[in-house]
C-alpha cells in the first residue's frame, strides 16, 4: 500500500476551507457482514480502464455499498465525500478539496484560499488550481462522490463538475453515484473515448446467485431454492425490498405472509412492510424509529432532548444501535447515527400526514438543542429544523443574531442567502431582523438601492427593545449597516457612523465594526488625524465582544494605521502595521477576498516607499484580479489603482501609471466625494519626471455627479465611454482592454456598442477616427 492509501485509511482529511463539514462526511460507509461482495460489477469496473465510473439507479440499489466495495478493492488512496443538498456551487468544491487535502497536502491550498472567498471566480480561482494539485500528484487517486443528486439539478453546480471532468488529468479516476443521470456535456465524450463506464439499475439487481448469497449466506435465514426464487421474482433484485423482506423474516413472520406483503408498487411495497416492521417492534423502539425520521443524524443526547422519556429512549438506541440493521453509523466512535435512509423517508412522510403537530414538535425541539450546542454545524443544523417547523420567530432570531459571523465566515456567507430565501417574503418583509439580514446582504452585494429599500421596510415592520445580537434598536442598527458601507460617499458614511458611536456602548456588538470601517471611510476624506484615532479606537475594543473578532476588525484598523504612517514619513511604523495586517488578513477567512483590499494598499504603499515600486506594482494587480466581477461597496478598488499608479511611477513604467489612473477616475466618475483619492492621483502623476496629464476626461465637479464631455456632432459620452475610446486607440483587444481598465468582458461589450451608437459609426477604426476629429485623441481637433 502506497503511503497516499495507508493516510486515506487512517485518517479523516483535516478541513482548511472556511466552509464547515462535519468529519462524517469523508467517512466512505462500512462494508458490514450482511453485504455480498458485487464481485461481477467489481471485475467490469477494473476491466473496463475507465476514469470515470457513474452509477446511477434509484434508492436502495446499493450504489454507495458499491462505491465502498470499489473503494477497499483499489491499491490507490481515496478521498470519499458524501454530498448533502446544502453542498452545491463552490460549496461543492470545498468539501472536495478538504478530502483531497489529506492526500495531497499543501498543494490544494491555493484552491482551498480561493473558494473561501465570498466572491470567488470558481473556475480561473479554483477548479484550475485543484486540476494543477492532481497533475502534479505523486500517484492516481480515486475520488468519490456519492448522492451526487442530491446537487446536480444546480445548474452552475453541474456546470462546473462537467468542466472539470471533462480535463481531469489521465492518471486520476471518480466514481459517481446518482439516484438519476447528470447528464453532464463530458459525459458524452467520455463514453465515445471509451474513458466512462455507466453501472445502471439492471446491473445492480441482485440475480438469483446474489439474492441466494445474501438471504442465506449473509443474514442466516433457512430459505430453500424455491423461496429465495420467489423473494427475488417478487422484489426484481431490488436489494433494499430483500433487505426489508429479510427484516420481516428474522423477527418471525412465516415466508408466505412476507411474501403476501411485496407488492408491485414502491410506495405500497415500503410502506406497507414499514409499518409491519414497526407493528413487530417493541413500544419504545417502534416510537425511536418514528420519531427520529424527522433526524438526518442524531446521538443519544440529541435523541433524548427531541423524544424525551429519557430511559426509554437511552434503551432504545441502545438497543437499535447493538443489534438492529436499521440504523447507520456515521463515524468510527459510533457516536452518530442515521435511519436507513429508505425507511426514514417513508416514516417521515408518514409521520407528517398523521401528526404534524408532532412533526412540528420534533423539529422545535432538535432546533433548540443544536443552537445550544453553539458550533457553526450545529447554528446551521438549527435553522434548518426551525424552518423545517416553519418556526418563523426563532429562525429569524437566531440569523439575526448570528447574521454579521456568518456573512463574514467565507463559504458559509452563502447560507445566509439560502436561508433568508426560506422565509415566505411577506414573512421576511413584515419581519425588522429578516429585513436587517437581508439589507446586510443588499450591502455586501453592492447593492445600495437594495440596501435602503430593506432597511424602509425594517422601519415599516417595526421593532420594539434591543436586536437579536444586542444592539439597542432597529434604528441604531440600521445607522450602524449605513455606517460601515460608504459606496460612492463616505462622507454619509462618516455622518452615520458619528450617530451611532454617540450612543452605541462600549460593549455594543457592532462597535469595533463600526470603527474599524469608519477609520478606512475617514482616510478615503483624507481625515488623516481622525482616521489614525477610530482605527486605534477599534483595536482597543473589548476582545470578548462579538464584532472585535470579525475578519475585517482584525486588519482594517492595522491596513489604514500603515496609511496613515507612511503619509507622515514614518516608514517602520507603517512596515509594522502593515506586516500587522497582513498576517490578520492570512488568518482569517478573507484572505482572498476583495473586502481585505485596504491591506493590499498598505502593503504597495510600503513596498514603494521602500524603492520596490514594480513588485507593488504586481501586489496591486494581484489584488485587483480578486476584484475583477466584484461590486465594491467601499472605494476600496479605486484605492489599490492609486497605490498601482503610484508603484508604477516608482518604477519608471508611466504608461502603466496613465493606464491606472485612467482606471481609477473612471472608477470615480459618480462618487459623491472623491477629492483626496483624485488629489493623490494627481500628485503621483506630477512627481513624475517629465509627466503629462493622461487624456482622461475631467474629474467630478465640486457639486458631484459624473463627470461628462459634450461632443459636436455626436450624443453625451459618459467619462469611462471616453476611456475606452482612448483605450481603443491603442491597439488592445477589447480583451485586453477590459483588463487594463479592470471590467468585465460583457461591460466592455455594453461600451463599446453604446460608444458606436453616440458616435454614429460602425467599427473601431471609425471611432478611433472621430474620436481624433472631435479632439477626444491625440492627432486631431475640432
Amino acid at each position: 500500500m502506497s503511503a497516499l492509501a495507508a493516510r486515506s485509511e487512517l485518517t479523516p482529511p483535516t478541513p482548511k476551507a472556511a466552509a464547515v463539514f462535519p468529519q462524517t462526511k469523508f467517512h466512505r460507509p462500512p462494508v458490514r457482514d450482511e453485504h455480498i461482495e458485487r464481485s461481477a460489477l467489481l471485475d467490469a469496473v477494473d476491466r473496463s480502464g475507465a476514469r470515470v465510473i457513474l452509477v446511477t439507479a434509484p434508492p436502495g440499489f446499493g450504489k454507495s455499498t458499491l462505491l465502498a466495495q470499489c473503494a477497499l478493492r483499489t491499491s490507490q488512496p481515496v478521498a470519499w465525500v458524501s454530498l448533502d443538498a446544502e453542498d452545491r456551487g463552490p460549496r461543492l468544491w470545498a468539501a472536495v478539496l478538504t478530502a483531497l487535502r489529506e492526500l495531497l497536502g499543501a498543494d490544494v491550498d491555493p484552491a482551498l484560499d480561493a473558494v473561501d472567498a465570498p466572491d470567488a471566480d470558481l473556475r480561473s480561482g479554483v477548479l484550475i488550481a485543484l486540476l494543477d494539485a492532481l497533475a502534479k500528484a505523486p500517484e492516481p487517486i480515486t475520488l468519490i462522490l456519492d448522492d451526487l443528486h442530491l446537487v446536480a439539478d444546480d445548474g452552475a453546480t453541474r456546470d462546473s463538475l462537467d468542466w472539470v471532468l471533462g480535463r481531469l488529468p489521465a492518471a486520476h479516476r471518480v466514481l459517481l453515484a446518482s439516484r438519476r443521470d447528470p447528464g453532464l456535456a463530458a459525459f458524452g465524450r467520455l463514453r465515445i473515448q471509451g474513458d466512462l463506464l455507466d453501472v445502471k439499475t439492471s446491473e445492480l439487481r441482485f440475480g438469483p446467485g446474489e439474492a441466494t448469497a445474501f438471504l442465506r449466506d449473509r443474514l442466516g435465514l433457512a430459505l430453500d431454492d424455491a423461496e429465495v426464487t420467489g423473494l427475488e421474482g417478487r422484489t426484481e433484485g431490488w436489494p433494499a425490498a430483500l433487505y426489508l423482506a429479510a427484516m420481516r423474516l428474522r423477527l418471525g413472520d412465516p415466508i408466505t405472509e412476507v411474501m403476501a406483503q411485496l407488492t408491485a408498487s414502491d410506495e405500497d411495497l415500503f410502506g406497507d412492510l414499514t409499518d409491519e416492521v414497526l407493528r413487530s417492534s417493541p413500544g419504545h423502539e417502534r416510537r425511536f424509529v418514528l420519531e427520529t425520521a424527522v433526524l438526518e443524524r442524531f446521538n443519544v443526547d440529541l435523541c433524548v432532548r427531541v423524544l424525551g422519556d429519557e430511559d426509554a429512549t437511552r434503551a432504545a438506541f441502545r438497543d437499535l444501535t447493538r443489534s438492529s440493521l436499521l440504523l447507520i453509523p456515521l463515524d468510527r466512535s459510533r457516536t452518530w447515527y442515521r435511519c436507513h435512509h429508505l425507511l426514514r423517508d417513508v416514516l417521515r412522510h408518514r409521520l407528517t400526514a398523521e401528526d404534524p403537530v408532532r412533526v412540528r414538535e420534533l423539529h422545535l425541539r432538535a432546533g433548540r438543542w443544536f443552537e445550544a450546542e453553539g458550533g457553526e454545524t450545529e447554528l446551521h443544523d438549527a435553522l434548518q429544523h426551525y424552518l423545517a417547523a416553519e418556526a418563523w420567530d426563532p429562525a429569524a432570531e437566531l440569523l439575526a443574531r448570528h447574521s454579521t459571523q456568518f456573512v463574514q465566515s467565507g463559504a458559509l456567507g452563502g447560507r445566509a442567502r439560502e436561508w433568508i430565501a426560506r422565509f415566505p417574503a411577506d414573512v421576511v418583509r413584515g419581519d425588522a431582523r429578516l429585513c436587517f439580514v437581508s439589507a446586510l446582504l443588499a450591502a455586501l452585494d453592492g447593492s445600495r438601492t437594495r440596501r435602503d429599500a430593506w432597511l424602509a421596510d425594517g422601519e415599516r415592520a417595526g421593532w420594539a427593545g434591543p436586536m437579536p445580537d444586542g444592539t439597542a434598536s432597529f434604528g441604531l442598527a440600521r445607522e450602524c449597516l449605513t455606517a460601515m458601507l460608504c459606496f460612492d460617499d463616505p462622507g454619509s458614511a462618516v455622518a452615520a457612523a458619528d450617530a451611532a458611536l454617540a450612543v452605541l456602548p462600549a460593549a455594543a456588538p457592532m462597535r469595533s465594526a463600526v470603527q474599524a470601517l469608519t477609520a478606512w471611510h475617514l482616510l478615503l476624506l483624507g481625515r488623516v488625524d481622525d482616521a489614525e484615532r477610530m482605527a486605534h479606537a477599534a483595536q482597543d475594543a473589548d476582545p470578548r465582544v462579538p464584532s472585535a473578532a470579525l475578519p475585517l476588525v482584525a486588519y482594517l484598523p492595522s491596513a489604514v494605521l500603515a496609511l496613515v504612517a507612511c503619509d507622515r514619513g514614518a516608514l517602520d511604523a507603517a512596515r509594522d502595521h502593515a506586516a500587522r495586517a497582513a498576517a490578520a488578513r492570512d488568518a482569517g477567512p478573507l484572505r482572498t477576498a476583495p473586502h481585505a483590499l485596504p491591506v493590499t494598499c498598505a502593503a504597495a504603499r510600503v513596498l514603494t516607499l521602500d524603492g520596490r515600486g514594480a513588485e507593488a506594482v504586481a501586489s496591486c494587480r494581484a489584488g485587483l484580479a480578486l476584484a475583477r466581477e466584484w461590486r465594491d461597496s467601499s472605494q476600496m478598488v479605486p484605492a489599490v489603482l492609486l497605490e498601482l499608479a503610484r508603484g508604477a511611477v516608482a518604477a519608471g513604467d508611466r504608461e502603466a501609471a496613465d493606464a491606472a489612473a485612467r482606471a481609477c477616475r473612471g472608477r470615480l466618475a459618480d462618487a459623491v466625494a472623491p477629492g483626496h483619492l483624485l488629489a493623490g492621483l494627481d500628485a503621483v502623476l506630477q512627481s513624475a519626471d517629465g509627466a503629462r496629464r493622461p487624456a482622461a476626461p475631467a474629474g467630478p465637479s465640486a457639486g458631484g455627479g459624473a463627470a461628462r464631455i459634450a461632443l459636436v456632432g455626436a450624443d453625451e459620452l459618459s467619462a469611462r465611454e471616453v476611456e475606452v475610446l482612448q483605450a481603443m486607440s491603442g491597439g488592445g483587444s477589447l480583451r485586453e482592454i477590459a483588463d487594463a481598465l479592470y471590467i468585465s468582458r460583457n461591460t466592455i461589450k455594453t461600451h463599446t456598442r453604446a460608444l458606436y451608437a453616440k458616435l454614429g459609426v460602425g467599427s473601431r477604426e471609425e471611432a478611433v477616427d472621430r474620436g481624433r476629429a472631435l479632439g477626444l485623441l491625440p492627432g486631431g481637433g475640432r
